[in-house]
């Protein structure tokens, strides 16, 4: 997961002039609308994702809209709009952030490329040696997914203890965001990553969880203990 920001700046003018102003909010809105085409064309669902069973593919979408404020009657300079990006493990992160910023530097060259709203918005002024600009921006802390080895013993064992706790063991994925699991998969370690909290709930706005549900994850983890116990006095 990658957090980013992209900033839209045009020229701050009266909104009954709409022609001698550059409309940051519009050509962030077009900008972005255009980024995200591109991203999921570039990044399109894979078949590794059907055999993990990932409930959505990679994703970019926007979270947060931001401008400095002013009157209605005012067409703004700056308009940012934040948001991430999720992308599943079968794609690296690096790749999909050169390809973003590629994109910004393909606008940037071209605006006319994208859709304008109306015959008088406008993102560039001629005679007043004008252009707007989009930029992106990455947040710093960043998140790298796995996708879990589905051939060790540790796994295996899981399956296994769910299976006799709960009567099935139903493994999905999901484009969530963990720290250190990328790196201490590639260190060597057998990474196998379990949840006992309710999906529903899930960052819901009184997100909660069941101790019958924990106290379930208790007992497959105990199981995955003993059989691993009485499988190394073999």
């Amino acid at each position: 997961m990658s957090a980013w920001h992209l900033t839209a700046k045009g020229k701050l003018f009266h909104s009954g002039l709409p022609h001698k102003a550059i409309n940051s909010i519009e050509l962030a809105m077009d900008a972005l609308n255009h980024i995200q085409k591109r991203f999921y064309q570039d990044f399109p669902p894979c078949e590794q994702e059907k055999v993990y069973g990932f409930l959505t593919s990679s994703t970019m979408k926007p979270t947060q809209v931001w401008y400095p404020g002013g009157g209605l009657n005012q067409i703004p300079a700056v308009c940012r709009i934040s948001g991430d990006v999720r992308i599943t493990p079968f794609y690296e992160l690096s790749d999909v952030e050169a390809k973003l910023r590629s994109y910004v530097d393909e606008l940037n060259k071209d605006l006319s490329s994208i859709e304008h709203r109306g015959p008088f918005s406008k993102y560039n002024l001629p005679d007043e040696s004008l252009q707007g600009k989009v930029e992106i921006d990455f947040e710093p802390g960043k998140y790298e997914g796995i996708a879990c080895n589905l051939h060790t013993d540790g796994h295996k064992l899981l399956v296994d203890a769910t299976k006799k706790v709960l009567g099935e063991a139903k493994g999905y994925s999901l484009t969530g965001s963990l720290p250190l699991v990328r790196d201490l998969q590639r260190a060597g370690f057998d990474v196998q990553i379990v949840g006992y909290g309710l999906m529903k709930t899930y960052h819901a706005k009184n997100e909660f969880a069941l101790i019958s549900d924990f106290k379930q994850g208790f007992d497959v983890l105990t199981e995955v203990i003993r059989q691993s116990s009485a499988k190394n006095q073999q």
